[in-house]
């Protein structure tokens, strides 16, 4: 097996772990929390998947940047939420309801949000490829659905022992992932750095302020559920939008992935005033 097989087999094998993790500690009836609650799960998902879009497809108009770069910057706005994006959550106060709600419609929504923002990319940039919708919905069957379910089935049958599961499962999915993501980021580290001048790092944080005043704003009246939204409206799959983009651009995946992973960088930075002033709030509350 090549060694950029393995590095793919760790990532994956790294997010299924952490969503099993995520799907041991939740119930069944967590996943019908914003359904429950139609005006907060409409707000949510207007803010992922209409107004963040929507406001990536205007910067990246008004700023001359790169095809295949501009395309990652729109994949990751139609991209559903990661799975490890569930710890910061809790971080800032979220119920495990609410985050998992959000992560099982955020997912079906992406799957929604897609066709219609390759057509307007395609209107818009003249940005077109060939795109295989069943595609992104195997991957996020994979990594996402499937580990969900089984996770939850695991907490439920074994519910004795639903802290253990969660613990190991997302222990060993943290490990794989970060050992995945150090080769990835060597072998794009240079694509990286190209990136940072000609506005394209300026273009991304001013994406990531927008998502996090989106989300906050549109959270709803509990603290935590406000703080959730808006990490999750910054926070985007990188799988999906690598696959997304690179289905479009397929002789730019190095460009792709340095600019995706270019991104996630710049949201872990990003956040983490939020985080901490969202968590001073929750300890206030």
């Amino acid at each position: 097996m090549d060694p950029a097989a393995i590095v793919k087999l760790l990532l994956i094998g790294g997010i299924v772990g952490i969503v099993i993790s995520i799907g041991a500690r939740s119930r069944p009836e967590d996943t019908l929390a914003l359904i429950r609650n139609p005006v907060l799960g409409a707000r949510a998902m207007l803010a992922m998947f209409v107004l963040v879009p929507m406001f990536v497809l205007f910067i990246t108009w008004a700023v001359d940047l790169e095809r295949p770069v501009r395309t990652a910057l729109l994949a990751l706005s139609v991209s559903p939420m990661p799975p490890i994006i569930a710890n910061k959550e809790k971080k800032v106060g979220a119920d495990g309801d609410y985050s998992t709600g959000l992560q099982v419609l955020g997912t079906i929504f992406s799957i929604i949000a897609v066709p219609f923002m390759l057509m307007a990319a395609e209107a818009i940039f003249g940005v077109s490829g060939g795109f295989d919708p069943f595609a992104m919905s195997k991957l996020l069957i994979i990594t996402v659905g499937a580990p969900l379910a089984i996770g939850m089935a695991l907490g439920h049958f074994f519910a004795g022992k639903r802290d253990a599961i969660a613990f190991w499962s997302g222990r060993i999915g943290t490990i794989a992932l970060a050992i995945g993501v150090v080769p990835l980021l060597l072998a794009t580290w240079q694509s990286m750095m190209a990136l940072i001048g000609g506005g394209v790092l300026l273009v991304i944080m001013a994406i990531i302020a927008f998502a996090l005043f989106v989300g906050h704003w549109l959270g709803g009246p509990d603290a935590g559920s406000r703080g959730a939204l808006a990490v999750a409206s910054a926070a985007r799959h990188p799988g999906v939008a690598i696959s997304l983009a690179v289905g479009v651009f397929p002789a730019f995946s190095e460009q792709i992935t340095g600019a995706v992973l270019l991104f996630l960088l710049a949201n872990v930075l990003l956040t983490i005033p939020y985080v901490k002033w969202r968590q001073k709030v929750a300890l206030q509350s």
